[in-house]
């Protein structure tokens, strides 16, 4: 798929894509992983089938978007509630953030994404590593203006329950 700028908005585009992709979920497992991977799951033999390609938007300025989250599990926790150190959080920072999403809809460059919660776990960089084990559904959706980003970055196809 070719993208040029004067003719599109990437980004937009490339959600409208992943918007298709998880309505219209195949099950075709010989193509690699990337955004614009014709099919749900990739090379994924792992069942149950994929049905969403998370993604990380990032601004103007090159910084990853973030947006709170109401977490799906028991009670108000954040996954996350101490520190690397052991210190409580809460009177830090009370609500839940996080930077990875599932697109629910989109019209035009509108686009409803639902809040992915992350894990709360001690490595570098777990829920890209290993999306599936590590990104949860929540009861959080944001409503964004994909014109508003410069980047996105999609990690391996996940199966999310109840989406």
């Amino acid at each position: 798929m070719s993208l040029q700028k004067h003719d599109i908005h990437c980004v937009c585009d490339i959600v409208h894509f992943i918007n298709d992709l998880q309505d219209a979920i195949e099950d075709d497992n010989n193509c690699p992983t990337h955004c614009l991977n014709p099919v749900l799951g990739g090379t994924s033999s792992k069942r149950p089938p994929k049905n969403t390609r998370p993604f990380v938007l990032f601004t103007e300025d090159g910084k990853p978007f973030e947006a709170f989250f109401k977490p799906l599990h028991d009670g108000w926790d954040c996954p996350c509630d101490e520190d690397v150190d052991g210190n409580d959080k809460k009177a830090i920072d009370f609500f839940c953030k996080s930077k990875f999403f599932r697109v629910e809809s989109v019209e035009g460059c509108c686009a409803v994404l639902r809040v992915l919660e992350p894990a709360c776990i001690n490595s570098a960089c777990p829920q890209v590593d290993n999306p599936q084990e590590n990104l949860m559904t929540s009861h959080s959706c944001i409503t964004v203006d994909l014109n508003k980003f410069s980047a996105i970055q999609c990690l391996d196809d996940i199966y999310l329950e109840g989406v």
